[in-house]
């Protein structure tokens, strides 16, 4: 008769604390990095989200969400973003520096149309057991082609650790992040 192996054992606990890690992440608000660009450091804005995939929360839950852009650029000029995600829940297990990524989708508005992907997101610090999760790093860059005022708006986010993925959408309506007026540039 064969009996359980211990890493076998080690491996569900690793995949199930990997399960609760993300779901405390995706339910809380993770933290996408933001140095300051031209405007001012942005406030941040409560996007409630809604996740699916191992140990997902169930409900809306509030992720904080800061996106840094340029006060203005020309028509036809490349604004840079950068994006930071905070979570209020913590971590049931110590995460070591960079083990979480993430990706979020912002939606442009105003003058601006389409959609755009932020990435690079990740932990640059370990974090301690029962802390909150800030990641940074995360950039986009959208090319405005048309006058006028254009918003930026948090939508769908992924969160990515110890090889499980949550897939998070907005829960009712997102306030606009950010604006940026493009300028005819004469």
């Amino acid at each position: 008769m064969n009996s359980p192996s211990p890493l076998r054992g080690r491996g569900r606990r690793r995949t199930a604390a990997g399960a609760a890690l993300v779901a405390a992440l995706a339910g809380a608000g993770v933290g996408l990095g933001a140095p300051p660009a031209a405007a001012d450091t942005a406030d941040p804005v409560s996007v409630a989200y809604v996740c699916t995939g191992p140990g997902a929360p169930d409900g809306p839950q509030p992720l904080q969400v800061t996106v840094t852009a340029p006060a203005s650029v020309p028509r036809g000029g490349s604004a840079e973003l950068s994006l930071e995600v905070t979570t209020s829940l913590t971590v049931p297990i110590p995460v070591p520096a960079n083990s979480v990524t993430g990706e979020m989708a912002l939606v442009l508005g105003g003058a601006g149309s389409g959609s755009i992907t932020a990435t690079g997101f990740t932990n640059p610090q370990a974090i301690p057991t029962g802390s909150t999760v800030t990641l940074t790093g995360g950039t986009a860059s959208a090319r405005l082609d048309t006058a006028g005022s254009t918003t930026f708006t948090p939508g769908d986010a992924a969160v990515h650790v110890f090889g499980v993925t949550v897939n998070c959408t907005v829960s009712g309506t997102a306030p606009a992040a950010a604006t940026i007026e493009v300028t005819d540039g004469r």
